[in-house]
């Protein structure tokens, strides 16, 4: 029995067909909309992810399938169990782990399509880094938890004549916009579309962003894994017709819905054009001129990432081993340090962890309180 197993397996792996990148993306070319010139426009395209968490792994994951040539991925942070329910390429090994999410994206996609090109970096992104990161890419895509960050990205966006793909997910509920900027698109892009097809910017239809604590986040309100999915999906779906050229398909709308209530919006951006922008009409570019925040809360944990500050030039990660060992348990990992701060409590009363990446950030663990961790960050660490 064993041998007619052995035998019966070996002649189907020896008479299957071998998988070519023609026969690979066969169903996604007998698409009218991408046949096999869109097929050829998404391998020669490049996708920046900004950040790889519940909206960003669904995203590239499909991007990934979908044969776009080089994606680009990056995220400040680490796999946590809490990540598992929804962010779809990690696994219990990378959590227990600590696996940096990027790191292990990029592992993962490269099982999934080895033709595609990842770039992985662990890192914040912000506007120190966003032109290096982001250089040479075609489109933009927002896989945050924040709403600073995806300001910087629209007006990168608009600054590059970039397109950037909005999206984001809370609770029950999803929303999600693409940014044609108005001035059409940078000399020799890949995306291209007329000032007739251009769309509002974020800040055209939002000109600032909502206050610390008075949105809910995926902490306060929780989130469904279904409707972080169909966020994503829609922006892949999207992200796809720019890429192949079909820009009369996209959805133009700022649309939203909640899954739970069977609640689906399409609200009409053709009217929200600001002339008085300050981003797309005034070119003041706030968000991307600014200094680099020094804390920030972290949805979906009770943490608070520390920045030093511009002119951080990262840490020495052996050194800060030996320094934060002496008050708990911190071990050494492939790009971070982690542990547990003994004998200390958050201002909540939780137990407080410390998460140090060697590009100069920390996080803290245990209370979202930004003055706090900057305090037990000065103490640990240093300013």
């Amino acid at each position: 029995m064993d041998a007619e197993f052995s035998w019966r397996a070996s002649a189907r792996r020896r008479y299957a067909p071998r998988m070519t990148s023609d026969h690979r993306y066969h169903r996604q070319t007998l698409l009218p909309g991408i046949g096999e010139r869109g097929q050829d426009r998404l391998r020669n395209s490049t996708v920046f992810i900004a950040g790889c968490g519940a909206l960003g792994t669904v995203a590239a994951d499909l991007l990934c399938r979908a044969g776009v040539g080089t994606l680009v991925i990056a995220d400040r942070d680490v796999v946590e169990s809490t990540n598992l329910q929804r962010q779809t390429l990690f696994t219990e090994r990378d959590a227990e782990r600590s696996v940096p999410k990027a790191e292990a994206a990029r592992l993962r996609l490269g099982h999934a399509n080895s033709t595609v090109r990842v770039r992985a970096f662990v890192a914040d992104i912000n506007a120190g880094n966003i032109g290096d990161l982001a250089t040479d890419c075609d489109l933009l895509l927002d896989g945050l938890d924040n709403f600073e960050t995806r300001y910087l990205l629209n007006d990168f966006a608009v600054s590059k004549g970039i397109p950037y793909i909005y999206g984001a997910a809370v609770s029950t509920e999803g929303m999600t916009m693409p940014v044609l900027p108005r001035g059409g698109p940078r000399d020799g892009a890949r995306v291209r579309w007329t000032e007739a097809e251009a769309t509002p910017c974020l800040r055209c239809l939002f000109p600032e962003p909502p206050d610390p604590g008075t949105t809910p986040t995926c902490d306060s309100a929780g989130v469904l894994g279904s409707a972080t999915a169909m966020v994503a999906a829609h922006q892949v779906t999207q992200a796809i017709k720019l890429l192949v050229g079909e820009n009369s398909s996209v959805d133009r709308t700022l649309r939203s819905f909640d899954l739970w209530r069977n609640e689906h919006r399409a609200m009409a951006t053709s009217a929200g054009f600001n002339p008085e922008c300050e981003c797309c009409v005034k070119a003041q570019f706030e968000f991307l001129d600014s200094e680099v925040a020094s804390a920030r809360m972290l949805c979906g944990r009770n943490a608070v990432q520390i920045r030093p500050g511009r002119t951080s030039a990262g840490f020495d990660l052996d050194k800060i081993e030996r320094s934060l060992a002496i008050h708990g348990d911190f071990k050494r990992g492939a790009a971070s340090v982690r542990g547990v701060l003994e004998g200390e409590r958050s201002p909540s009363g939780h137990p407080v962890s410390m998460l140090v990446f060697e590009d100069g950030r920390a996080i803290v663990e245990g209370d979202t309180d930004l003055d706090w961790a900057r305090g037990v960050f000065d103490r640990f660490i240093g300013s």
